[in-house]
């Protein structure tokens, strides 16, 4: 299995970015609007990474992978990107993470290298 398949089986266990928090407020979700298995792309520079969360108002489920992360959705229209690691015993997710703030500050990529190194007792402790 990818990492991309087990990104997306961990996000649909997610109520947000699978859309069942939505439905179960009266709203109708259709599968193109929420997370599906077409709404993960892959980005392989950490520029165009930055680019992307810049670019703002996202749909709910849409997701990116950036080697061995992947943040989706979790609002549409937001910025709250559940938090996915790729560990070689599987995949997990551990945060939340709002990039606005982090982009402005200017601690972008310095953030991304501190997830992509971190373990993942320190993903589960949100110590990284």
């Amino acid at each position: 299995m990818t990492f991309k398949e087990r990104a997306y089986q961990i996000g649909m266990k997610n109520g947000w970015c699978s859309g069942l928090y939505e439905m179960q407020d009266g709203g109708f979700v259709s599968e193109e609007d929420r997370l599906n298995k077409n709404s993960i792309s892959e980005i392989k520079n950490i520029e165009k990474l930055k680019e992307f969360f810049k670019n703002g108002n996202w749909c709910l489920g849409q997701g990116v992978i950036y080697k061995n992360l992947c943040f989706i959705q979790q609002v549409n229209g937001g910025d709250e990107w559940l938090t996915i690691k790729d560990f070689p015993d599987g995949a997990i997710d551990f945060e939340s993470i709002t990039f606005k703030g982090i982009i402005e500050r200017g601690e972008f990529e310095v953030f991304i290298k501190s997830l992509q190194k971190a373990s993942k007792d320190q993903c589960k402790h949100l110590k990284y």
